[in-house]
């Protein structure tokens, strides 16, 4: 499995979308793209997939005029190679699983955080992976992406839960054990903005009166006004991606180093028992 040819994929779109009609193309890429995909999604339609992953990144129709040199511009910066590279060595390092990758152009239409207009994405489902990707990118970013990517899932892999198994305890403590194996492979330069968006008082207030209530909240779609947060006192954006953070490096200060296949198959209750944030 590992990194798919999605130059192929991509290229061929590209050729059978000329002249066509925006509608059109969109029929041609939804098709081409979604059609592989279906193993990973059996009672899911191409158009639930299609959409899904546009809402993650994916280039849109109306942008399939500069995918052709955006492919051009991703190979020059051997884009699909790094990412072959460095996922072989975190699966080894990792003890992961085999899982396939696929790269595609970000979308032109980004939003701005931090002052700063997103250049990546990558989103984990159903042991499938994608990454999208802009030719802006160096090298230890895209790299840093891909094992936040790839750390999601070693611990879905370890946990075995459906997205409507999964308690809001596991989102938090998944979305901080990626980000702590960014700061130990690359460095604390390559972290999220999120992780130090707020300080630990704050944080800890947060937590105890809006998290600890609904830690076993289950379902991965109830969790997004919590990790995303709602832009409110309560819920200000990017709460729990932060407080995600700060749990498990709370958990590895007290604790000490440890391995990461280690960290990613200890259970989401333990960790918050040994961190700051013990209930």
């Amino acid at each position: 499995m590992a990194v798919i040819n999605t130059q192929q994929l991509l290229n061929t779109i590209s050729i059978l979308s000329d002249q066509q009609s925006d509608r059109k193309v969109e029929d041609i890429q939804r098709d081409i793209i979604c059609t592989p995909l279906k193993a990973f999604f059996p009672n899911v339609s191409q158009e639930q997939i299609y959409y899904e992953l546009l809402g993650n990144g994916l280039f849109g129709a109306t942008e399939i005029i500069d995918v052709k040199q955006l492919v051009k511009e991703l190979e020059e910066k051997k884009i699909w190679e790094i990412v072959e590279v460095e996922y072989e060595r975190l699966r080894l390092l990792w003890n992961g699983p085999e899982v396939p990758i696929y790269i595609y152009p970000l979308t032109k239409y980004r939003p701005i955080l931090e002052g700063i207009e997103v250049n990546k994405n990558g989103v984990t489902y159903n042991g499938v992976l994608f990454l999208f990707v802009t030719p802006e990118l160096v090298e230890t970013e895209l790299k840093a992406l891909l094992a936040h990517e790839y750390h999601h899932i070693c611990r879905l892999a370890f946990l075995n839960k459906s997205p409507k198994e999964m308690l809001l305890l596991d989102s938090l403590i998944i979305e901080g054990m990626a980000e702590s194996a960014v700061e130990e492979l690359y460095g604390e330069q390559w972290l999220s903005p999120w992780t130090k968006r707020y300080p630990f008082e704050e944080s800890m207030t947060i937590w105890r009166k809006h998290f600890v209530p609904v830690l076993n909240q289950k379902g991965v779609k109830n969790h997004r006004s919590f990790l995303f947060g709602e832009g409110t006192k309560e819920l200000p954006d990017w709460i729990g991606y932060c407080i995600g953070y700060k749990i498990v490096q709370s958990f590895l200060k007290k604790r000490g180093p440890i391995e990461q296949h280690i960290l990613y198959k200890t259970l989401a209750h333990k960790i918050v028992e040994k961190s700051d944030f013990k209930i």
